[in-house]
């Protein structure tokens, strides 16, 4: 019986021993490349820059007349008898095209589109008015000349701009409305303004609640809520006027303030002096 217990025991070790072991080769491969998987994918996420909501640039150039009708300025000299009659046209450069053919009624107002289109008086008022005082300083061989009239145009360039471009707050889309949601709007004194930065590259700190209100990096001031020609410098010396008297009472955070394009260059359409 004992001899026939060990060979029972023998047969089963040497069936063990001649039974195929298990590989854990396989197991290690199968994590191996799931971890090359993983690292591949984290390393290629990090490779690829968040997208961050980019901020709005000028587009252009662009070309509009700067009127629908010809502009008459008197000239200097021979007892101001002497007169220009002109159609201006204004190469640019603006965050929408559609400004500046909207303030010369060459686009439907927001109203509607069954509206006819509009030319905005405070800017042609505007513009006739510093083409006037240009003109009071010009004789007629400044306006005709070709070594001089370069120099006249420029000239016209460095006034039409502020008018064409004035500062505006937010997304006011008139010097005499309020952004919609701070309520700001721009202060009486903006034509005393030198300030010519881009819209989207400066901006006012806001704080209602607090009634404080700070224009870039310049000083905070404070505020009651009735003032509508607030004064703010920052520390580039550039200054604008803000009336907080419609301000949103619960407004917190930061609202652009700037120009909307710039005037590049100033071409003639028509030019006759007589």
């Amino acid at each position: 019986m004992a001899d026939s217990k060990k060979t029972a025991t023998d047969d089963k070790k040497a069936g063990e021993e001649q039974a195929p072991k298990t590989s854990k080769k396989p197991i290690i491969v199968a994590a191996a490349t799931l971890l090359l998987v993983v690292l591949a994918y984290t390393l290629s996420m990090m490779a690829i820059p968040k997208k961050h909501p980019s901020k709005p640039h000028l587009e252009g150039p662009f070309v509009a007349k700067l009127s629908k009708n010809d502009l008459q300025v008197n000239l200097a000299g021979e007892g101001s008898k002497r007169y220009l009659v002109m159609v201006l046209v204004g190469e640019y450069f603006a965050y929408d095209e559609s400004y500046v053919l909207g303030r010369l009624g060459g686009a439907a107002p927001a109203g509607g589109h069954d509206e006819a289109p509009v030319e905005d008086p405070l800017y042609i008022a505007m513009l006739k008015d510093v083409l006037l005082k240009l003109a009071a300083t010009k004789t007629r061989d400044q306006v005709t000349d070709p070594v001089l009239i370069d120099g006249f145009l420029e000239d016209v360039r460095k006034v039409v701009d502020p008018v064409l471009f004035p500062v505006y707050i937010g997304d006011s889309h008139s010097p005499s409305k309020a952004d919609t949601v701070s309520g700001l709007r721009i202060g009486e004194s903006t034509s005393e303004s030198k300030m010519r930065g881009l819209l989207h590259e400066h901006a006012l700190t806001v704080d209602a609640l607090k009634k404080t209100l700070c224009f870039d990096d310049g000083a905070t001031i404070t505020f009651e809520g009735k003032e509508r020609d607030l004064k703010l410098v920052n520390k580039a010396g550039d200054d604008v006027y803000v009336d907080v008297s419609d301000i949103n009472p619960e407004f917190v955070g930061e609202v652009p303030i700037g120009v909307p394009g710039k005037v590049r260059r100033i071409y003639r359409d028509s030019f006759l002096v007589q």
